[in-house]
Order: structure tokens, then C-alpha cells, then sequence
């Protein structure tokens, strides 16, 4: 019984305070009263929340969904240098190139030139002399300059079975420069005299006189050669 009473007293002592608290006593109207307590509770609320917000080490972090832009990769292209460029720029480079010769403004271009070279007279006697004429010219009558000095000109006889019997550069090589405007219409021409002896480069060794026979002569200036004309010594 005294178990009995006691939790019955325990619980009236536990309701008194809820009861007060649901029917406020006071001198004022009860809603001043209920909206104190609402504020009260408001603020309390939000206590809470901060408390639990500083405690939990701030906001995660939100993730960002803006796709990244792709990479892209830039391929440089190498581009390839032309055959009158090519320079070796490095001893090591393998294999080394070779620099070919532009001609210049105004110059006329091996592919433009002409050479031509015959003998004055078909027959000639043996000993001599026999005389050549030699012509640099174009395929047009367009103008253009173009060096026919002694160095870039040579005119060569040979023997009906293709050896060599003679060369304008045996006993004559080089010469200085000789730039001059040709064209088709205007060409470059001289005379060329072979006294018939046997040469050789250099114009060393005996020079006997070319037998009798067929011969070819052929002209050249530069790179650019001439088609082989007869020669006849008798």
C-alpha cells in the first residue's frame, strides 16, 4: 500500500508543473502569456540549430555539376622544307642535304636555255683549224639574263666511238663572269677555233694531231648541254 501511494504522490508532484504551464497564472490575459512562450520556444529552436550546425564543422561542400570542359590537343605540323632550302643545320643530321641554286630575279632558268653548237664547214682538213660556232639562246622571246663567261662554257669534240679528243677547258678553264640578256630572238653567239690536236685536262701531255674520221661535238653553258653535231676531218 505505501508503494501505492507513493507513486501516486510521484505523479501528481510531476503534473502540477505541466498543468501550470498549459494554464498560465497571472494578472495579464492568457494569451500574452502563450505568446511569450512561443517566442521563447522559437528561439530556443533556433539555439539549437546553430548549436548543432558550429558543431558539425560548417555545410558540406555541394557538389559542382558544370561539365569540365574536354581537352583538346593542338598537333603542330611540321610543316616540310623545299628541295632549294634544305640546309644541313647540324654535323649530326644524317643524311646531310644539299643546297640547290635558285636562280635569281631576271635570270633565266636552266630549263628555259638553249645551246647549239656546229661546225662552220661539215669537212675539215686534219691539222687544223677548225672553226665552231657556239649559240646560248632560249625557247622564247621573253628576255632574261643569263652568264655565258668562260667558265660555264666549254665545247668538247669526240671521237665516233664517244672518247674524248679535245675540250675548249683543257688548255683554257675559268674565265670571269659574262651576264648578258638573251632570248630566242637574241641570242648569245661566238666563234670557237679547234686547232685539231689531241688535248687533255690540264693541257698536259704531247698533242698530237686527230687523225682523220668522224667526230661529234658538243657544246654546253651551265648544266645545259647541246644535241652532238658531225664533225668530219679528212
Amino acid at each position: 500500500m505505501r508503494n501505492h501511494s507513493a507513486l501516486s504522490g510521484f505523479t501528481l508532484s510531476t503534473l502540477l508543473p505541466v498543468s501550470s504551464l498549459l494554464n498560465p497564472v497571472g494578472d495579464k490575459p492568457a494569451r500574452v502569456y502563450w505568446r511569450r512562450r512561443i517566442e521563447i520556444l522559437v528561439v530556443l529552436v533556433i539555439l539549437v540549430l546553430f548549436v548543432g550546425k558550429a558543431c558539425s564543422g560548417g555545410s558540406q561542400p555541394v557538389a559542382d555539376n558544370t561539365p569540365l570542359p574536354a581537352e583538346t590537343t593542338t598537333s603542330s605540323a611540321i610543316p616540310t622544307p623545299s628541295a632549294s632550302t634544305v640546309v644541313s643545320a647540324s654535323p649530326t643530321s644524317s643524311p646531310s642535304a644539299t643546297a640547290t641554286r635558285t636562280p635569281a630575279k631576271g635570270e633565266c632558268k636552266d630549263s628555259q636555255v638553249r645551246v647549239y653548237v656546229t661546225a662552220e664547214s661539215l669537212e675539215n682538213t686534219v691539222g687544223g683549224p677548225v672553226l665552231m660556232r657556239f649559240v646560248v639562246a632560249t625557247n622564247s622571246d621573253t628576255t632574261c639574263l643569263r652568264d655565258v663567261g668562260g667558265s660555264q662554257n666549254e665545247v668538247r669534240i669526240t671521237s665516233a666511238g664517244g672518247k674524248r679528243v679535245w675540250s675548249s677547258d683543257d688548255c683554257s678553264p675559268g674565265g670571269a663572269a659574262n651576264v648578258r640578256p638573251i632570248s630566242k630572238s637574241s641570242p648569245y653567239a661566238v666563234t670557237v677555233e679547234w686547232n685539231g690536236k689531241v688535248s687533255k685536262p690540264g693541257c698536259s701531255g704531247s698533242k698530237p694531231e686527230a687523225s682523220n674520221g668522224s667526230y661529234a661535238i658538243v657544246a654546253r653553258n651551265g648544266d645545259v648541254k647541246s644535241e652532238p653535231e658531225p664533225l668530219i676531218l679528212n
